[in-house]
């Protein structure tokens, strides 16, 4: 899918209609991926775009309230003052405000119905742990089974923190490790067992299953809501 550029409310000519069209091009195509509940990248990159333009916006009002202004009222009854602009907001200004006003209306209700595709997918995940937890669960083996393949996606997850904006963050890194087909006669503990033999890792590390009762295209939307859920799961039970 063609991409929206990260500047592109500022890049070349300040033209409501061509801006507009852009995006409206952009957002048709957002249209058809949701349509197909293909949720990301398309997802984070509205949130993304509409950051930018909520930036725009709160720094145009800040480069406007810098302007020298002039007194023209004094209520001393109120002890009121009241100003005006010494600056006439010129045609670029007010051609900036309208497609910052548009766009951010306009990804609004996009972003409304991926965060609507997420929550509906994100209902139909089940996450639970295999076998007996070990007491760091920073790092371990995370098992995602759609209930609609014959198919266990493997992975090996790892927790890293890091500081952001005076606080903690903690992000969720994973490495692929092989899909492994589903058999009644094996376990999810001899799965476990097994895997860790073969990357040689310890027997302890912690495991953890997440459960898809529903089918959604998997790199696309699948796996990304997975691995958010997962990592708010993780905090649930750490903390």
């Amino acid at each position: 899918m063609k991409k929206l550029a990260d500047d592109w409310i500022t890049k070349g000519t300040l033209d409501f209609e061509y801006k507009k069209y852009l995006l409206l091009a952009y957002l048709q195509e957002v249209g058809k991926s949701f349509e197909q509940h293909k949720l990301y990248p398309s997802f984070a990159d509205l949130i993304m775009h509409y950051r930018n333009a909520a930036q725009l916006k709160d720094g145009k009002q800040k480069l406007w309230r810098s302007f020298p202004k002039k007194l023209t009222k004094l209520d001393l009854k109120n002890f009121r003052m009241f100003f005006e602009s010494k600056v006439t907001e010129d045609h670029q200004l007010k051609e900036l405000e309208d497609i910052v006003d548009f766009a951010m209306n306009s990804l609004t209700e996009h972003i409304k119905v991926g965060k609507n595709i997420f929550d509906e997918v994100e209902k139909h995940l089940i996450i639970e742990p295999i076998g007996v937890k070990a007491l760091e669960e920073n790092e371990g083996l995370l098992l995602i089974d759609p209930q609609y393949e014959s198919f266990y996606h493997i992975y090996q997850y790892r927790i890293s923190i890091f500081e952001a904006a005076e606080e903690k963050v903690r992000g969720l890194q994973t490495v692929f490790i092989d899909k492994i087909k589903k058999s009644i006669g094996i376990t999810l503990e001899q799965i476990k067992i097994q895997i860790l033999k073969n990357i040689k890792l310890v027997s302890n590390y912690s495991a953890f299953r997440v459960v898809a009762l529903q089918p959604y295209p998997y790199e696309e939307t699948l796996l990304p809501i997975v691995k958010r859920s997962f990592s708010g799961y993780l905090d649930r039970i750490v903390n």
